[in-house]
């Protein structure tokens, strides 16, 4: 053992994880979190995120604190750096592997830094750390990779459910809905807008849904309340909902859903790791790197020769478009019949 480990391994060390974005990978990190402080529950563990995605840890019961890299306030960087750099850590551990991230991991004060090597490192990132973990090939899950960076210090690494603190103060949305409760979540990142499944299929699946005597809670980003205006216009009894709650308050309701429709995107992995069974209309991404957490999820996609690929636009994502609307209701009620609540 290297005098580095044996630091990093010291009563109450403390150790900083990084993972800045998206929304999915923050909740795949979060195993490696639950992970850490399941084996040693002395440590204490901060978690830098950006700023748009940091509502979701908060009051984190296994973080001691949440530090905020300010992407929407590019004048706040600097300062964040300097704050950064005055905290100290025994170790630094980059989930994240970009450029970006390497930055906070050079600014940042840390005994042991620890990231990837490539290719799970991009962008140069495996230069700025002190030991660099080789993930094996074929690649694992990314809920996965960070276990490996637990092992490098003598850790079990054992894959544990992520901890996602959900809002106690939210309504119950479902109170004046009978029937199984099944939430539609049309939209992702405008960076991601390809892998969406077209709105007018999402209203024909409410419809049939409902028409089965589901309750159809429609979820949406605040940017994306059209959506779900949209689809009730067609489907009146549909509903909105968790649209102004924030991301702590969505998992309470997808945590309360029987089942969950949603492209490969963040509220998807949330209703997953709330233990939620999902539909995941998947599309371009490889399932076994980027697929929803957990077991009795329906994960559909239309196999074209060009699947899996890592694109990030695509004129006619046919893995996607290809779904049709009987699938997904047929994969809908297959899977809440094998819901036990």
């Amino acid at each position: 053992m290297t005098k580095a480990m044996a630091v990093a391994l010291r009563d109450n060390a403390r150790v900083l994880i990084i993972r800045m974005s998206a929304l999915g990978d923050i909740i795949f990190a979060l195993e490696a979190v639950a992970s850490l402080k399941e084996e040693r529950p002395d440590v204490t563990v901060d978690f830098l995120v950006e700023d748009r995605f940091a509502g979701l840890l908060e009051g984190h019961p296994q973080l001691a604190k949440v530090l905020v890299f300010p992407r929407r306030t590019k004048w706040a960087i600097p300062a964040q750096l300097w704050r950064l750099r005055r905290r100290k850590y025994d170790v630094v551990l980059d989930l994240h592997g970009n450029l970006k991230s390497s930055l906070q991991v050079l600014c940042s004060r840390g005994q042991l830094k620890l990231g990837f090597q490539s290719p799970v490192a991009r962008e140069g990132s495996q230069y700025w750390y002190h030991r660099r973990v080789q993930v094996p090939q074929p690649l694992p899950h990314r809920a996965e990779r960070g276990l490996f960076l637990l092992r490098e210090l003598g850790l079990a690494g054992q894959p544990r459910r992520p901890v996602i603190p959900v809002r106690t103060d939210v309504p119950d949305c479902w109170a004046d809905h009978p029937g199984t409760r099944v939430v539609l979540h049309p939209g992702t990142s405008e960076f991601a807008a390809f892998k969406r499944w077209p709105l007018d299929r999402f209203a024909r699946l409410a419809r049939q849904l409902a028409n089965h005597g589901c309750a159809v809670g429609l979820s949406h980003g605040p940017d994306e309340r059209w959506m779900a205006e949209q689809i009730r216009i067609e489907v009146p009894e549909a509903f909105s909902v968790g649209g102004d709650l924030g991301l702590r308050g969505l998992a309470a309701v997808l945590r309360d859903a029987d089942v969950v429709v949603a492209a490969d995107t963040g509220p998807l992995h949330i209703a997953a790791a709330m233990d939620t069974r999902v539909v995941a209309l998947f599309g371009p991404k490889e399932v076994s790197w980027f697929g929803p957490r957990g077991e009795g999820h329906a994960i559909l996609f239309h196999d074209v020769p060009c699947r899996p690929c890592l694109r990030r636009r695509c004129a006619s994502a046919q893995c996607v478009l290809g779904l049709g609307v009987e699938t997904v209701a047929n994969a809908v009620l297959q899977t809440a019949a094998a819901t036990v609540r």
